[in-house]
């Protein structure tokens, strides 16, 4: 008789651990559902190709940018932002001033030393509006790689809301981004 509650003690043990296991993995699967997912310059387009969406969202930022810190904190946790950038395009995060070449869309990117720090020359091709490079800016291409818009400063998430519902809804292909924003 003891042998037998032993082993049913053990297994209800191991039955616990086991349902504690996958509780677990349920619960981890829920927080990476509550982000972004986010990848690297350089995988932006085959990630894009694989998953068959239509756009692909650059987050250009800089490791000093307090305004870049502040999207990450509040912007990006928007549930609603999470769930807009997850469902309609591939997201990419590029630090500007990275010093390592850039292969990208089949073309290698260097680092431009101008004024007191420089930039990757590829965050300045797709980042620019009117000759300068800011940050935080959000760049938005097609599903190949191709410039569609550039978008600098910070963005609240009612901001950011617009701007992927303009692509989202294909006004971008009728109307520029003021229009859009204004309503007519």
């Amino acid at each position: 008789m003891k042998k037998l509650n032993f082993k049913l003690l053990v297994l209800m043990v191991l039955s616990f651990c086991f349902i504690s296991i996958l509780y677990a993995k349920n619960e981890a699967a829920v927080v990476v559902d509550n982000q972004i997912a986010w990848t690297n310059i350089e995988q932006a387009i085959p990630q894009n190709k694989i998953s068959k969406k239509k756009f692909i969202l650059i987050n250009l930022y800089t490791d000093w940018c307090g305004w870049c810190k502040k999207m990450e904190e509040n912007t990006y946790q928007d549930a609603g932002i999470i769930a807009l950038m997850n469902e309609n395009l591939t997201a990419a995060k590029f630090n500007a001033e990275t010093t390592a070449p850039i292969n990208f869309n089949g073309k290698t990117y260097n680092f431009v030393k101008t004024g007191a720090r420089g930039a990757n020359q590829l965050a300045l091709d797709l980042g620019s509006v009117g000759n300068k490079l800011g940050y935080p800016t959000i760049v938005v291409l097609d599903e190949n790689g191709n410039k569609l818009q550039a978008f600098p400063g910070f963005k609240d998430v009612e901001t950011l809301s617009i701007v992927l519902n303009y692509f989202k809804s294909g006004s971008y292909k009728t109307m520029d981004f003021q229009q859009y924003q204004s309503g007519q």
